[in-house]
């Protein structure tokens, strides 16, 4: 059976048509960017964090704590006295929560004397900052993990073991 040739192109072009339709459909290729310019300014009781930090990167923060202590925001946060299924954020009732901003505030004076003076060039060059996931490695307290560092550091480091030997 013979075909027309333009039928077959116009069936081809309406092919190529549909397949278009489902890509831009299905990919983000055709949302606008556009850069997040407001910023939150009426966030209560941030010691640390600046004080007009926006929404997505005070929750970028917080989501960061999570994964990286394994907890959850009640580690920190406590629920309101007026409606106990939602937590009071400002409240600074648990300790965890000023134990957490001493843990940014050194990570903060940590990257800052010892990493962002060396850049582009970072000493050591395997490691270009310090985050809580560093030290924590999913866990809310890492002494054990940080005793057993500590174990290692004489074998690593032999000088600085005779050096404590003979103090």
């Amino acid at each position: 059976m013979k075909t027309n040739p333009l039928e077959s192109a116009l069936s081809f072009i309406g092919l190529l048509g549909i397949i278009g339709v489902i890509i831009l459909i299905t990919t983000n290729s055709t949302r606008v960017y556009r850069p997040i310019t407001e910023t939150q300014t009426d966030w209560k009781n941030l010691k640390v964090l600046p004080g007009n930090i926006t929404k997505d990167s005070l929750m970028f923060v917080m989501q960061t704590f999570n994964s990286s202590l394994g907890v959850d925001c009640v580690f920190c946060h406590t629920a309101q006295k007026s409606d106990p299924k939602k937590l009071d954020f400002p409240s600074d009732a648990k300790l965890t929560k000023e134990i957490a901003r001493g843990m940014l505030q050194m990570t903060n004076d940590i990257n800052a004397k010892y990493f962002l003076p060396h850049a582009p060039d970072p000493k050591p060059k395997q490691i270009t900052s310090v985050y809580c996931i560093t030290c924590h490695r999913g866990n809310p307290n890492p002494e054990k993990y940080l005793q057993g560092v500590s174990k290692m550091v004489p074998i690593l480091m032999p000088i600085r073991k005779n050096e404590m030997k003979m103090q």
